[in-house]
């Protein structure tokens, strides 16, 4: 294919010889003139539109799904550090449950590709970082004079893993983008045990979460907030103060604990281990989001082991250890909860 300016621009340089131009006559020069001005401005214009590598980007329709494992082919642009720089302070700012697993975010980003456009403001595009995926970001995207300006930026894919000797946990975020630009994140989280810590089983993590955005018309994205936890919760904390002599985590305690988590699942009665940090224990739900941090070092001057019941609004009771039947045979009454064998009343030893 010709390149038509290259071709005008041929054609002029001809016209404009010495004695072409002394064949014109002064009102043809100066129209001439005008008509090589405009020549030259359009394909100046055309070569620096050219130059442009956002340009071209392939563009995908919705709904789309977005991960870490879909591969980038050749020939994308590079981001400039102008635009890293926009990008990296919009994604502090970002709303969202935060990574478990947190890395530094990578210095070197291309544009894959742009979605399908809500408004003819902005573009939409997702880019991720260079050599192996881990990060990739959706931005909202203005078109200025001399540049572009990030509207908004927001991770909707991230695959990460970390290993240690005993264990190996692993992060990963998946994105659906749905017809109505609705943004739903995916985020999971899992860590898996290879061998026994201190002579026991430990029990593998699961944690799985959902983050939901809108991109509005004016390209801002927003955050759905998340409904609460109702925080009247019911709780079992498990408890062995290993610092006292005597004190040991065995074989039984393992066990105890698996038929306890069973058993409470039913009740919907939350279940919590510890051995250490008594005066700051997590109590998580079944999603694994945290829904109080409790405090049990007033029991410890008396107990070294045994079981913590916890009811929102209702006095703490500590119950000695015991098999996880009879533990849950007393704890019952105390949440309310009747079950077909004769109720027993609460002691608090």
């Amino acid at each position: 294919m010709w390149d038509y300016c290259s071709l005008v621009k041929k054609i002029i340089v001809y016209l404009c010889t010495y004695k072409n131009l002394n064949t014109m006559s002064k009102y043809k020069k100066i129209i001439f003139g005008f008509i090589v001005l405009g020549i030259f401005t359009a394909c100046h214009q055309k070569n620096k539109k050219e130059e442009n590598p956002y340009n071209n980007l392939t563009e995908k329709t919705l709904p789309l799904v977005i991960n870490c494992e879909e591969v980038y082919g050749d020939s994308h642009p590079i981001l400039s550090n102008e635009l890293l720089t926009q990008i990296f302070s919009l994604l502090k700012k970002q709303e969202g449950y935060p990574p478990t697993i947190a890395t530094t975010l990578p210095s070197e980003w291309l544009v894959e590709y742009q979605i399908e456009n809500l408004s003819s403001n902005f573009d939409i595009w997702v880019i991720s970082n260079t050599n192996e995926i881990t990060h990739k970001v959706l931005l909202t995207v203005e078109k200025t004079e001399t540049s572009y300006r990030i509207i908004a930026a927001l991770t909707v894919a991230y695959s990460v893993a970390m290993e240690k000797k005993d264990s190996l946990a692993s992060e990963e975020w998946t994105c659906s983008i749905e017809k109505d630009y609705t943004i739903k994140v995916k985020k999971k989280y899992e860590k898996i045990y290879s061998s026994v810590v201190d002579s026991i089983i430990p029990v593998n993590q699961l944690i799985e979460k959902e983050d939901i955005y809108h991109i509005s018309l004016n390209g801002m994205i927003t955050y759905e907030q998340p409904v609460k936890f109702d925080t009247d919760y019911m709780a079992i904390i498990q408890f062995a103060d290993t610092s006292e002599v005597g004190v040991e985590i065995d074989e039984d305690w393992l066990w105890n604990r698996i038929r306890m988590q069973e058993t409470l699942e039913e009740y919907n009665i939350l279940f919590v281990e510890t051995s250490k940090n008594f005066d700051k224990i997590p109590i998580l739900n079944y999603y694994g989001e945290e829904v109080d941090i409790v405090s049990i070092t007033s029991f410890l001057t008396t107990h070294s082991k045994g079981y913590i019941f916890l009811k929102k609004g209702s006095k703490p009771y500590y119950y000695r250890y015991c098999p996880a039947e009879e533990c849950i045979k007393k704890a019952l009454p105390y949440f309310n909860i009747t079950q077909d064998s004769s109720e027993v009343v609460m002691e608090n030893d």
